[in-house]
């Protein structure tokens, strides 16, 4: 359903602001503050670990109790399921242009992330549908909805998106529990799926197999002129899935690159606020970035001389050391109890596979960030699966050919 698919961040929004057939939304508020630390719902896409052509989409929901409120959390989200009123015009019409206003300022203050999802978006159907999700595409999309004068088709698609996705056989839970009350979640989440929708056709759990069969990477060169004075970069590499033993490397590649390079070349010589090399391994995708950059242009071309520079460069046993720790600091975060397992859960990395990618961090060498600089940014190969986007001022002489995607 790939009509459906830019309304989800809407569609999560609504579930918690727009009410239900019975009560408005400050009687269930009154409700959630009552019995719950809250309701979130929320959009998701992840990649296969060991194929970055094949994603798993659809939208998370969560929440947390206290033991005696366990029952009425559970009822509360199938309230919110079942029963939100997506006809409910007015409302709906002031969720979309608080949604289009805030979105608008994001671009604003974190144009750097909105300009990696850009690039990235040509290079795998993960970054092409959290593009659609969270980047310029759903910034235009809200915007043309906030014009609409008659807000009744939206209220469909959103009845279309509940049918589609609200479904029991697409529904995996995960529950976060002390001993003493694994029964009474296990009867208040039976309780719940007994009464959960059950669509006869499984349109959820096809279309993101869909999705990713039918993408194909391409280069692209992208500008979305801003009616703003400031400039964001990026330059986005596909490269190897998550499983692959160049992950690691990459990983490392990214922290020696940045304090060593790219911080003082973007900030120092170009003039920008901030910038660097980030590798995400679940997406498999290589990004440089800069923040409010006065010189995007040039600083396009510093992230290709980063490539030279790492190669030419005699990587130091300190550099080599404190990329690794930066990489372990990364590793060690601590996790609330609440998000324990949750890596498994969303995206099957197990414990034992996150041990095993620890042990391969200390393996890497020198030699081996050399390879994987010249194998994945720097080969005519590598060219074939790198894109750029800026994301910037109307005024910025942008020379050759570059894709204009404009924001409203």
């Amino acid at each position: 359903h790939p009509e459906l698919w830019p309304y989800m961040p809407l569609f999560c929004e609504a579930l918690t602001y727009l009410g239900t057939q019975k009560r408005d939304m400050a009687q269930i508020e009154t409700d959630i503050g009552l019995h719950t630390g809250g309701i979130s719902f929320s959009p998701f896409v992840t990649t296969d670990l060991g194929n970055l052509g094949h994603i798993e989409a659809g939208i998370s929901f969560g929440s947390h109790c206290l033991d005696q409120h366990i029952a009425s959390m559970y009822e509360l989200v199938l309230e919110l399921v079942r029963e939100t009123n997506f006809g409910n015009t007015g409302r709906l019409r002031a969720l979309v242009s608080a949604m289009s206003a805030n979105m608008f300022n994001e671009v604003a203050d974190s144009g750097h992330a909105f300009a990696r999802r850009l690039a990235g978006s040509t290079l795998t159907p993960e970054l092409q549908a959290s593009e659609s999700l969270r980047g310029i595409s759903q910034v235009r999309f809200l915007s043309g909805l906030a014009r609409l004068k008659d807000l009744e088709p939206v209220s469909e698609r959103l009845r279309q998106v509940q049918e589609v996705v609200f479904n029991r056989l697409t529904m995996r839970t995960a529950v976060t529990t002390n001993q003493g009350s694994i029964d009474a979640n296990q009867q208040a989440l039976d309780g719940m799926i007994a009464n959960y929708p059950q669509s006869s056709h499984n349109g959820a759990a096809e279309a993101p197999a869909k999705s990713g069969s039918k993408f194909s990477a391409e280069a692209a060169r992208v500008f979305c002129p801003l009616p703003f004075a400031t400039n964001y970069a990026a330059q986005a590499v596909r490269t190897v899935p998550y499983t692959h033993a160049d992950s690691v490397r990459l990983q490392v590649l990214a922290k020696i690159m940045t304090p060593n390079y790219l911080h003082r070349e973007i900030r120092e010589r170009n003039g920008a606020y901030g910038g660097g090399a980030v590798y995400s391994a679940p997406q498999g995708v290589f990004s440089f970035f800069s923040y409010r950059d006065p010189q995007p242009l040039e600083t396009i071309a510093t992230f290709g001389k980063a490539v030279d520079w790492i190669l030419d460069h005699t990587i130091s046993d300190r550099e080599l050391d404190e990329a690794k720790l930066s990489v372990f600091g990364d590793l060690d975060t601590p996790l609330s109890v609440a998000d324990e397992g949750m890596a498994y859960f969303t995206a099957g990395i197990s414990d034992d596979m996150r041990q095993e990618r620890r042990e391969q961090f200390f393996e890497v060498t020198k030699n081996d960030l050399k390879d994987v600089a010249n194998k994945y940014l720097a080969s005519d190969e590598a060219r074939q699966h790198t894109s750029v986007a800026v994301i910037g001022e109307e005024g910025l002489d942008m020379a050759g050919d570059w894709r204009r995607e404009k924001l409203q």
